[in-house]
C-alpha cells in the first residue's frame, strides 16, 4: 500500500480545501512534515485515521465525546455548520493482482441538531457502491483496525511502550490479532456454549434446574460486573477531567503567587531570624574594631616597623626608635581613618599613641623599656589569626545579607489574599472532588474484584454441574456423541492455539532481536530476546546467557526496545503498509535520537511519513535523513486567511523557511 494523497476540506484548523500529495520513490521513501505545536500537525494525522476508520478511528480528543460530537467539533470554526467538512484519503494497493487506486471520501454537515455523514469509495476513479456501503468490512482487508497502532503511532506511544507492562499488553493484543488466536479462543468458547446448551436441552426440568439457577445467577453477576466497569470508566473520565482542571487551577494559583502566600508566616519568621543574626554579627565587628583590629595595618609595613623597633632596642638608638615609632603610628592613624572609625575613637587612639611614645622613648629611658609583650601582639601568627577571624566574620555578614534579601524579595512578591483566594478556593474544590471520585473508584474496584471472584466461583460450579449432568445424560446417544466430539474438538483447538503461539513467539523473538540490534549502540549488550508465553513480558539475554528483565535497561534502551517491538510486529503482520510517526523524537534523549534517524526511519517501511516539531528532525538529524527524503512540507498558520496550510518548505537552522 502507498498513501498517495490527503485532501482536507474545512477540517479542524484547515479552512477551505487543502491537497497534500504523499507519493514517494523507493530510493527516497520519507515524507517529512514540519510543524510547530498547535499548527495542525496532529489534525492531519487524525484526518487519515478518520477517513479510514470512521467511528473506530483513534483520533485525539475522542475520549470523552460521542462520534457525532467529534465530527461537529472538527468543522472549521470559521465555516458555517451547514457547509460541513470532509476528508479524502487516496492510497494505491494491489487488488486481484492489479494495482488499484482507492479514494475514500468522508464528508459531513450539520442539519438541525444532528450530523449527516456520507461516505463514498471509488476504485480507479469509478464509484464502488458495494465498498461504499460495506467499507467497515473492506478496510479490514487493507489495514485492519486492530493493528493500526503498529503503523500509526507517536513519541508518547513509544515512551509508554517502554513500560514493560504496557509493551506486554501490546504484544498480547498484536500477537492474538495477527495470528488469529482471538478467533480460535472465540471458537473454543462457542463450542463450550454449544455443549452446555445441548446438555440443558436434553435434560429434564428437574435435572437442569440447578444448572439453570447457577447460570441465571452467573449472568446477573456478569451484568453487574459490566455495569460497574461502565460506571468506573465514566468516573475515570470524570476524574481525568477534574485532574486537568485541578492542574490548571494550581498553575493559576502559582502564577498569582499563591505558594508564596502560603509561606507568609515562615518568611516572616525567617526575616526576623536573619535580622537578629545580622545585628549580632555587626556587634561582633564593632568589638573587633574597638580592640586591636584597627592596628592590623598591612602585614609588610608592620613587619618592617617591628624589625626596626627591635634593631633600635638592640643598638640603643632611641632617636631612631622614636622616629620609626612616629612613622608607624602615623601609618596606623591613617589606616584607622580608612576603616570609618568614629572621630572620638581616632582622637583616643592618637592620644594613646602619643602618650605611649612619650613614655617609651624618653631620651633618658633605657631602650629595654619597650615591652616584649607589645611587640608580640604584632607577630606574624597573631596578625594572621586576627585576619582570619575578620574575614570569616565579614563573610558571615555577606551570607546573612544575601539570605535576608531573598526573604524580603519573596515577602514583597506576596500578593494580597484577595487576589489568590478565588484561585485557591477553586483549586481546593477540584481537590475535594478528585478525592471523592478516587474514593468512589476505589470502592468500585473492590466491588468489581469481589464480583469477579464470585463469577469465577459460579463458573466453576456451572462447569461441575454441567459435567455431572452430562454424565447423567449418557443414555442419550446423539447428545453424548455430539458432546464428546465437541470436547475433543476443543482439545484439538486448544493444542493448536498453544503450538501456534509457541512457534510464532520464537519467530517474533528473533525478529525483535534483529531490529533491536540494529538500533542499539552497545551491540554486545543483547544476545537474545525471550517473551513469556503467559505474561508476554520481554526479557533480554546477555552474552553470558543471563536473563535481564526489560525494566533493568536504561530509559533510552527501553524506548529503543519498544521501537524494535513495533517494527517486528509490523513485519510479522505481513502487511505492506506505510508507517506514520508523529513527533518521533520528542521522548528520546539526544544519545538515542541519531540511532533512530539513521537506522530506523529510512527502513521502517517502504513509505514513512514523519511529523516533526522544530526541535526534532533539524540540524544534524535532518542532514542524516536528507538522502532518504522524497517530500518536505511545513505546516504554518496564515493569519490573513485564518487557516493552517501546507507549503513546500521545511525549518531552516534559524527556524525560517527553507525552500526545497
Amino acid at each position: 500500500m502507498i498513501f498517495e494523497q490527503v485532501v482536507l476540506h474545512n477540517f479542524g484548523a484547515y479552512r477551505g480545501e487543502h491537497c497534500i500529495d504523499l507519493g514517494v520513490t523507493q530510493e527516497q521513501p520519507v515524507v517529512l512534515v514540519g510543524a510547530l505545536n498547535g499548527s495542525g500537525k496532529t489534525t492531519f494525522l487524525d484526518a487519515m485515521q478518520l477517513a479510514l476508520y470512521g467511528k473506530s478511528a483513534r483520533c485525539s480528543g475522542r475520549e470523552q465525546v460521542s462520534y457525532q460530537e467529534y465530527l461537529e467539533s472538527m468543522i472549521n470554526r470559521d465555516t458555517p455548520p451547514h457547509q460541513g467538512a470532509g476528508v479524502e484519503f487516496a492510497f494505491r494497493t494491489r487488488a486481484n493482482g492489479q494495482n488499484t487506486l482507492i479514494r475514500v471520501s468522508r464528508t459531513w454537515l450539520k442539519r438541525g441538531e444532528s450530523i449527516k455523514e456520507n461516505l463514498v469509495v471509488s476504485r480507479n476513479g469509478e464509484h464502488d457502491i458495494v465498498a461504499s456501503e460495506r467499507w467497515v468490512e473492506f478496510v479490514e482487508d487493507f489495514m485492519p483496525s486492530q493493528i493500526a497502532d503498529l503503523f500509526f503511532f507517536d513519541g508518547e506511544k513509544i515512551e509508554a511502550l517502554a513500560d514493560p507492562i504496557r509493551s506486554a499488553a501490546l504484544l498480547r493484543v498484536g500477537i492474538h490479532s495477527l495470528l488469529g488466536i482471538d478467533l480460535v479462543e472465540s471458537l473454543l468458547r462457542s463450542l463450550q456454549q454449544v455443549e452446555r446448551k445441548r446438555m440443558i436441552d436434553t435434560a429434564s426440568e428437574s435435572e437442569k434446574s440447578i444448572l439453570q439457577a447457577i447460570e441465571t445467577e452467573r449472568n446477573e453477576v456478569q451484568q453487574l460486573v459490566e455495569l460497574n466497569i461502565l460506571k468506573r470508566a465514566s468516573l475515570q473520565n470524570d476524574l481525568d477531567g477534574i485532574e486537568k482542571k485541578e492542574a490548571l487551577a494550581l498553575a493559576e494559583f502559582k502564577r498569582l503567587g499563591g505558594e508564596l502566600l502560603l509561606q507568609h508566616d515562615r518568611l516572616v519568621s525567617d526575616q526576623t531570624y536573619y535580622q537578629s543574626k545580622k545585628t549580632a554579627i555587626e556587634d561582633e565587628l564593632r568589638m573587633l574594631a574597638a580592640g586591636v583590629l584597627p592596628l592590623m595595618i598591612p602585614t609588610k609595613t608592620l613587619e618592617v616597623a617591628v624589625s626596626k623597633a627591635l634593631s633600635a632596642k638592640q643598638n640603643g638608638n632611641v632617636d631612631i626608635l622614636r622616629s620609626e615609632a612616629e612613622s608607624r603610628d602615623a601609618s596606623i592613624e591613617k589606616f584607622v581613618k580608612t576603616l570609618g572609625v568614629g572621630q572620638d575613637t581616632q582622637k583616643q587612639l592618637s592620644s594613646y599613641l602619643r602618650e605611649d611614645r612619650a613614655e617609651r622613648y624618653q631620651a633618658t629611658a633605657p631602650t629595654s623599656a619597650i615591652p616584649k609583650e607589645l611587640l608580640n601582639q604584632f607577630s606574624q601568627e597573631e596578625t594572621q589569626a586576627m585576619a582570619r577571624l575578620a574575614v570569616h566574620t565579614l563573610q558571615s555578614l555577606t551570607d546573612v545579607d544575601e539570605h535576608l534579601a531573598a526573604v524580603e524579595r519573596n515577602l514583597a512578591a506576596i500578593p494580597s489574599s484577595a487576589e489568590v483566594s478565588q484561585a485557591q478556593q477553586e483549586m481546593e474544590n477540584y481537590r475535594t472532588k478528585r478525592t471523592k471520585l478516587e474514593a468512589i473508584i476505589a470502592l468500585l474496584d473492590d466491588e468489581i474484584t469481589s464480583l469477579r471472584t464470585k463469577l469465577d466461583r459460579l463458573q466453576t460450579q456451572s462447569e461441575r454441574e454441567a459435567e455431572r449432568l452430562g454424565e447423567q445424560l449418557t443414555r442419550d446417544e446423539v447428545s453424548n456423541r455430539m458432546i464428546n466430539h465437541s470436547s475433543r474438538g476443543r482439545k484439538v483447538l486448544a493444542n493448536f492455539r498453544d503450538r501456534l503461539l509457541a512457534n510464532n513467539l520464537h519467530r517474533l523473538e528473533l525478529s525483535i532481536l534483529k531490529y533491536f540490534q540494529r538500533l542499539i549502540r552497545k551491540k554486545t549488550l543483547v544476545h537474545g530476546i525471550t517473551i513469556d508465553s503467559d505474561s508476554f513480558q520481554i526479557s533480554v539475554m546477555n552474552l553470558a546467557g543471563q536473563i535481564i528483565p526489560a525494566h533493568r535497561l536504561s530509559a533510552g534502551e527501553r524506548q529503543l526496545l519498544a521501537v524494535a517491538t513495533l517494527w517486528a510486529l509490523a513485519h510479522a503482520s505481513g502487511r505492506y503498509l506505510p508507517a506514520v510517526i508523529d513527533t518521533p523524537l520528542s521522548r528520546l534523549d539526544s544519545k538515542h535520537r541519531g540511532t533512530l534517524v539513521q537506522n530506523y526511519f529510512p527502513t521502517a517501511s517502504h513509505q514513512v511519513i514523519l511529523l516533526s516539531t522544530d526541535e526534532e528532525v533539524v540540524g544534524t538529524y535532518l542532514e542524516q535523513l536528507r538522502p532518504f527524503i522524497g517530500r518536505y512540507y511545513l505546516i504554518e498558520h496564515d493569519e490573513s486567511a485564518n487557516t493552517s496550510q501546507f507549503i513546500d518548505s521545511y525549518f531552516s537552522p534559524t527556524l525560517s523557511e527553507m525552500r526545497v
